[in-house]
């Protein structure tokens, strides 16, 4: 990402926080938080909510429904100072920090991991 380019991306994280827009905290159902807090769920670095392992429709179905809110609310926000993708990925960076210990979020190498005590793997690049 270019030095301008991150400071977009960095700026419609601003953004987003100013405006208290949380995807992660506006998207709490009950069914979203017990399959967060049962793994079957995990946040992406891409910025989009992931499906763990083998799991149901009924969990596929409403991961697919959070990652087309989140892409509405992406795509709304990317305002020209930074590209859908880099505003997707620092909001990423941001649900991965979020995440509670037991919860899982993608690694670096794109497995699973699942948040113990400290502070979760963050790809290098996050603000």
């Amino acid at each position: 990402m270019t030095k301008v380019r991150y400071f977009g991306a960095a700026f419609a994280a601003a953004i987003l926080m100013i405006t208290g827009i949380s995807v992660a905290h506006a998207q709490r159902s009950p069914e979203y938080a017990a399959a967060r807090a049962a793994g079957q769920v995990g946040e992406q670095r891409d910025g989009y909510l992931g499906v763990v392992g083998s799991q149901g429709a009924a969990i596929s179905a409403m991961v697919r429904d959070i990652n087309n809110k989140r892409r509405s609310v992406y795509t709304t926000a990317a305002t020209g100072k930074s590209t859908i993708e880099e505003y997707a990925f620092t909001t990423g960076c941001k649900l991965i920090r979020d995440t509670k210990p037991g919860e899982k979020y993608q690694g670096l190498d794109g497995s699973w991991k699942t948040r113990g005590s400290g502070a979760p793997e963050l790809d290098p690049r996050c603000p």
